[in-house]
């Protein structure tokens, strides 16, 4: 940080990965029109499978505004997303790492 800053100014910015937030929006949507287990665990297990398929695409952002999307988001985008992210929904459908 330089040393200028003062520190009012700190905490002031938040690091995203642009992915996660887009990610877990359009699992919600996914999820949300299957049969697949609802629960907190089995939705951030097809969130993180997802993710770690993914390159890191981090971004700034001012804590305590919406984060800007990048506009990568295109239809080839979207469908890619939406076919990794059924893909990950299946995997973890069929090995749920809860009881049942």
């Amino acid at each position: 940080m330089d040393s200028k800053e003062t520190s009012d100014q700190k905490g002031k910015y938040l690091l995203r990965n642009y992915w996660e937030s887009l990610i877990m929006e359009k699992t919600k949507g996914i999820v949300s029109k299957t049969d697949m287990c609802q629960c907190e665990k089995c939705f951030l297990d097809i969130c993180a499978l997802a993710l770690n398929k993914l390159p890191p695409h981090y971004v700034t952002t001012d804590r305590g505004s919406l984060m800007v999307k990048v506009p990568t988001a295109n239809a080839k985008t979207e469908l890619e997303l939406t076919i990794l992210i059924s893909r990950c929904a299946k995997l973890v459908s069929e090995k749920p790492i809860h009881d049942v």
